[in-house]
């Protein structure tokens, strides 16, 4: 499968700049489509019960200031939007053109129902992981819209991390424990492959020899792989996996998200959940 198109849905916080950025460059690399959408919420959804005891001329009055605030909004982040292609000097179009291409999309209604269609459409979604609120991030609408499209869309969610400056990276890890989704992990963003300089695969001990394997099948895919053993005598896997990739110079990771069931991934974190709060290298999840 071949990456043609990458949406990256923007929503006016710190990080669009760092995301669509990442974006283009990927992008450029591949003669891709970037596909940017904003989603304008509907003044209803925010306080929806509130917003039914309103008289009806109050109500036309903060539907009238919700609707202007979000056009000012949405216009703000257009030109961040065309800030951008202008700096990488990609033009604007919404019909396929040879080259790297980028459009503007806007919608109305909540943001995961919006992005969640529009990503399974997509090859790739770009997104910035959320910056931490406490102990967690599913809390921030951010982190809520990340999950989503993660669990929902059936396609690899590149997540980039806060203050990322947008550069081609040139080695890659896989987080490899044999799930089925680090098999679809690898397999949606095997294009990526060939473009590396370095790929090292992150495994433990006890998948030694399945890593093997993977070496093998990547061959034939003319990738050569390395691999790194770690034997997991403290910290989470997830922080292990970060620290292999500062040690090795990885700038990519790709793994599979939510490999335990859900309900036990949300009560007690696991390496998905560690990831999403605190990845500082471009992260590659597909669930």
């Amino acid at each position: 499968m071949a990456i043609k198109k990458i949406m990256v849905p923007l929503d006016g916080s710190k990080s669009d700049t760092e995301v669509l950025n990442t974006a283009l460059v990927m992008a450029d690399r591949f003669g891709a489509h970037v596909e940017v959408l904003h989603v304008m919420p509907r003044a209803t959804d925010t306080a929806p019960f509130t917003f039914a005891r309103l008289p009806v001329k109050l109500k036309d009055t903060v539907v009238s200031e919700a609707e202007r605030d979000s056009r000012e909004k949405a216009d703000a982040i257009q030109a961040v939007f065309e800030t951008c292609c202008a700096k990488y000097n990609v033009p604007i179009a919404d019909k396929p053109t040879p080259g790297v291409t980028a459009s503007w999309h806007e919608e109305q209604g909540r943001a995961s129902e919006v992005l969640v269609p529009r990503a399974r459409l997509s090859d790739m979604v770009a997104i910035a992981r959320p910056r931490r609120s406490g102990s967690t991030v599913r809390r921030s609408p951010a982190g809520e819209t990340l999950e989503a499209v993660m669990l929902q869309s059936g396609r690899p969610v590149l997540i980039v991390p806060p203050e990322w400056q947008a550069t081609w990276v040139e080695h890659a890890a896989i987080g490899w424990n044999e799930s089925l989704e680090v098999s679809r992990a690898l397999a949606m963003t095997l294009p990526c492959l060939p473009f590396m300089k370095t790929v090292t695969i992150i495994v433990s001990t006890k998948r030694e020899a399945s890593a093997k394997a993977l070496v093998e099948y990547l061959a034939w895919h003319g990738i050569e792989a390395e691999i790194q053993v770690f034997n997991k005598t403290h910290g989470s896997v997830g922080e292990i996996m970060l620290d292999l990739c500062v040690t090795v110079g990885a700038g990519l990771l790709i793994v599979g998200g939510f490999s335990h069931a859900r309900a036990r991934e949300m009560l007690f974190g696991g390496v998905t959940r560690y990831l999403l709060a605190h990845a500082n290298v471009l992260t590659a999840m597909v669930h």
